[in-house]
């Protein structure tokens, strides 16, 4: 099989296969979504979920070429592909790149050699296989420096004049602020550049600057001009790229040399359309940092779970609950599991357990939730601000990028304090090294937001033993399990893989 890069860079064209391979790769690049059947239109059989990845002309994007080299390679398929060295720089040799990594830290005060914080190996390797892959996605865990392999990867291209104008793509204004403070301490006045944040309220017009900082949500708003002159882009928390709104602004820049995504939870089922997706905008995968390599090699702070399960319903209500999964022909899965999510906002016992529970705990503590339509997160502050000596904040989509920077600061300044604050807002990107405490008091499925908001307690600093989460369960099985009995199993299967240890609680009251 031969295939060559298009002129545009964008697509990698399939010009000579056989039959027998050709038939293959199209069957390979037509995927399902994942939890295809569940999707409306596959139940009305008006789809069959499936997402083509190569069109026509039989040309697939050029980010997926190592799914097409891997299934070549798979089914014994010969594979030649022209002009690879626009994909790959073969000229980039790691020892060369480390040491000037070395030396460009070399008198920093914080990240030198020998210093508390001192630039590790495997950001050096990390940094050096998203150069050397011009496009690619890399997992890194939470606490891994990620911020600060973006500032490697950046001063590299801009010392050696590999690019012009580097931009980052964040999910939110916290994230903007907290890079530029970053990177500013990383650079330690060695080379001049600029930032320009972009975010809600800044200005429109682009300014003289190395460097682009912005939310997807602002700069999907801007021309595709306004990218034309951007050769370098890196998604951060890149597990957002299924976005639109990721996707529309990667499409707009048609110029660029290198482009990238990291995240602390991007890996997925290879065999659906969503990873075909991120690879097709970003590329192959190129580093995998996991959380349990770092709290193995003390880079983060261990983590320990406390599944509390609890018991509290009625017979009656929980006869009633099962009566409605026996009907559930009838019923959308969603429907019931609102059902029990209102039941454990609603119920006053549960309310007092959990509050009295957050009450006793040492040490910060960050207490997540998810309803904010009932305010639930609003009564669970009301209480602890009103029954405990803590100094208790609370944060959620509508407050303040300000107001949450300045309840982050605060956080980090003694102990006895309590961060309430919605999964959306905290799960992600944000820095607060002090949480020793993580109650997750509402049931979340997801588990890359599972995995993140852990992330959120993995920080190390002096003094911290370890993070310990607490993730209450709600059982109101009654001859088979309950929906949010079922999560609470899920969230489980993420700790064992993840390689964090946990037990279970059985509690009744």
């Amino acid at each position: 099989m031969n295939c060559r890069l298009t002129t545009d860079g964008r697509f990698l064209h399939i010009y000579e296969a056989t039959d027998k391979e050709l038939a293959q790769i199209q069957y390979t690049f037509k995927p399902r979504i994942g939890n295809w059947r569940f999707h409306p239109l596959v139940k009305k059989k008006l789809w069959d979920g499936t997402i083509s990845f190569i069109d026509k002309y039989n040309r697939i994007p050029v980010g997926c070429w190592d799914i097409l080299a891997n299934t070549c390679k798979k089914f014994g398929f010969e594979f030649f592909c022209e002009d690879f060295e626009q994909i790959i720089d073969y000229d980039l040799i790691f020892e060369d790149f480390e040491e000037w990594v070395r030396d460009f830290f070399s008198d920093h005060p914080k990240y030198g050699i020998g210093c508390p914080k001192e630039v590790r190996d495997y950001q050096i390797k990390s940094a050096y296989n998203i150069l050397k892959f011009k496009m690619s996605c890399s997992e890194i865990a939470t606490s891994a420096g990620k911020t600060l392999i973006m500032f490697i990867i950046f001063a590299y291209l801009i010392s050696n004049k590999l690019a012009n104008r580097y931009m980052i793509i964040v999910p939110n204004t916290s994230l903007i602020l907290q890079a530029q403070e970053d990177f500013e301490d990383y650079n330690n006045d060695k080379l001049k550049f600029k930032i320009q944040p972009i975010h809600g309220g800044t200005d429109k017009r682009k300014s003289d600057c190395e460097c682009i900082i912005g939310t997807f949500q602002s700069l999907v708003k801007r021309e595709k001009e306004w990218f034309d002159d951007i050769d370098s882009c890196c998604v951060d928390e890149a597990h957002f790229t299924n976005a639109n709104s990721v996707k529309t602004i990667i499409s707009k820049c048609m110029n660029l040399k290198y482009r990238y995504g990291l995240s602390g939870t991007l890996k997925i089922d290879e065999k659906v359309a969503e990873y075909f997706t991120l690879q097709a905008y970003l590329g192959p995968f190129v580093n995998d940092i996991s959380a349990k390599f770092l709290i193995d090699n003390k880079y983060a702070s261990s983590v320990f779970v406390k599944v509390v399960r609890m018991s509290y319903l009625e017979v009656e209500i929980r006869e009633k609950l099962q009566e409605l999964r026996n009907r559930r022909h009838e019923f959308e899965g969603s429907q019931l599991l609102d059902i029990e999510k209102k039941l454990v906002i609603d119920n006053r016992r549960r309310f007092l357990y959990v509050v009295n529970f957050i009450s006793k705990a040492s040490k910060n503590s960050l207490v997540l939730f998810s309803d904010i339509k009932y305010g639930y997160g609003k009564k669970l502050y009301d209480w602890l601000r009103q029954n405990t000596d803590k100094d208790v904040f609370y944060v959620d989509g509508g407050t303040s990028p300000k107001i949450r920077e300045e309840y982050f600061k605060r956080m980090e300044e003694g102990d006895n304090k309590v961060l309430c604050a919605s999964f959306g807002t905290l799960s992600t990107g944000v820095s607060i090294n002090s949480i020793s405490n993580i109650f997750l008091t509402e049931s979340y499925k997801s588990d890359k937001i599972i995995r993140q908001s852990i992330g959120r307690g993995m920080r190390l600093k002096e003094g911290k033993e370890r993070v310990t989460i607490i993730d209450f369960v709600d059982d109101f099985s009654h001859k088979n399990k309950n929906y949010l009995r079922k999560h609470g199993d899920e969230r489980c299967n993420t700790y064992k893989t993840q390689g964090f240890p946990f037990k279970i609680y059985e509690v009744s009251y």
